[in-house]
């Protein structure tokens, strides 16, 4: 069972969900990244050691930190898709989001910036969405402070909270599958390569 790779922090958390399709995601979420860190790292599953410190509170709710100084990662789950993103480049932010199939003005409104339009609107979300997670301010900041480029053109970062992050911040679209949309983000690595890995028969092997 997947749950036995995760840790008593991460019990917890697990078991503090209400639905029962939160509670899966988020345990193939914490069990895919010591998973896939371990394969990387050359440690056992169980013994990769995650710390999510919040930098606001004491709740283990943030950034995940894995336990080797130039390894980064970082992970996001919705609807039946979870991402994991990890490698030894600058700080990663991945995001990945349903699309809905019902026009939400109510939440166009806490993403797009006054000079951002169109439909998809969820490809503007991740692109901000993974940008934030890599600098770990996460929802400390609102989207609408930041701009990216249009869903329909090559991603970048053109405007941001600070001045200097455009320059410093590489974007590549992933390909989560029909009804998704996801994006990547790494802070100063310019010339970053992507490999996209499908964790199926992983996550079958590991939970038997």
């Amino acid at each position: 069972m997947l749950t036995a790779l995760l840790d008593p922090i991460e019990q917890g958390r697990r078991a503090g969900y209400r639905r029962e399709a939160d509670r899966a995601r988020f345990t193939v979420a914490a069990s895919l990244l010591r998973v896939v860190s371990g394969a990387h790292l050359g440690i056992e599953p169980l013994r990769v050691a995650v710390t999510r410190s919040c930098p606001d509170c004491d709740r283990p709710h943030g950034r995940p930190v894995l336990p080797v100084a130039g390894w980064e990662c970082s992970v996001s789950h919705s609807g039946d898709r979870v991402a994991v993103a990890i490698g030894r480049t600058g700080a990663l932010g991945v995001d990945v989001e349903e699309v809905s199939q019902r026009d939400d003005a109510g939440l166009r409104e806490m993403v797009l910036a006054a000079d951002e339009r169109g439909d998809d609107f969820v490809t503007y979300w991740v692109r901000k969405e993974a940008v934030l997670k890599a600098t770990g301010e996460g929802l400390r900041v609102s989207l609408t402070e930041i701009a990216v480029t249009a869903p329909d053109t090559e991603p970048a970062l053109v405007r941001a909270h600070h001045p200097d992050l455009p320059s410093r911040t590489t974007l590549r679209t992933l390909t989560p599958g029909n009804g998704y949309r996801a994006c990547l983000a790494a802070l100063d690595a310019p010339s970053v390569t992507v490999t996209e890995l499908d964790a199926t028969e992983l996550l079958a092997a590991t939970g038997r």
